[in-house]
């Protein structure tokens, strides 16, 4: 009786090898490193760019005559920072239709050298809602030159129209680099307030001038 009870307390002592075994070659669970998480994509940096689009000016004079003036404009378009940067857009037009008081010229009819120019710089933000989108916009001074000496039997025409405008820009990254440059396309949008025109002996009361276009361009992130 006594030995069967020491030979039981042995048996409970000694555990069953083979679990000691079987513990030993379970695998530790694995530990997964925690995702570093990644810097913010940048917006500074220089943003240049060549367009084409459509540029319209129209105005008021003390006298009450009403001008409004359409042109093609090529212009070059730069910003540079992402917080209160630089705005610059400056534009070469040609006016190709012109209307007085409700009658309406080709300009080739009336003017003989047509030119113009459309100037706005000022500040700019500039915010990324996507890695291939970004979009800016800013306030700043606007100035429309049009240089239109008549042809014979017509009156000379040359205005400057001074004011403040502002501008926006979208521009999307297709992925594609030019000299190890990022390239970009996009889209812009003016709009001025003209209250000043020193060529015509400030005769101004009052205009407006749009502007609107497409561009190509390089520079997108200063990655």
């Amino acid at each position: 009786m006594i030995a069967t009870l020491l030979a039981l307390v042995l048996l409970a002592q000694d555990p069953d090898p083979t679990a000691d075994e079987q513990a030993s070659v379970v695998p530790a669970p694995a530990v997964v490193p925690a995702p570093t998480p990644s810097a913010p994509p940048r917006s500074d940096g220089w943003r240049q760019g060549f367009g084409v689009g459509w540029h319209g000016t129209t105005f008021w004079n003390r006298e009450s005559s009403h001008y409004t003036f359409h042109s093609l404009a090529l212009g070059y378009i730069a910003s540079r920072g992402a917080r209160n940067g630089l705005l610059l857009h400056v534009s070469a037009l040609l006016p190709l239709q012109a209307r007085e008081d409700g009658r309406v010229y080709a300009t080739h009819e009336v003017y003989g050298t047509r030119f113009g120019t459309d100037l706005l710089i000022g500040r700019q933000w500039r915010w990324r809602p996507g890695p291939r989108v970004e979009w800016e916009a800013g306030p700043g001074v606007h100035g429309t030159l049009l240089w239109l000496p008549g042809r014979p039997g017509y009156r000379d025409f040359s205005a400057l129209l001074l004011g403040l405008g502002g501008e926006t820009v979208v521009r999307w990254k297709p992925g594609a680099r030019m000299r190890g440059m990022p390239m970009s396309l996009g889209s812009f949008a003016s709009a001025a307030v003209d209250f000043y025109d020193p060529l015509r002996s400030n005769d101004l009361r009052g205009g407006l001038t749009f502007r609107a276009g497409m561009f190509a361009g390089f520079g997108f992130a200063a990655d």
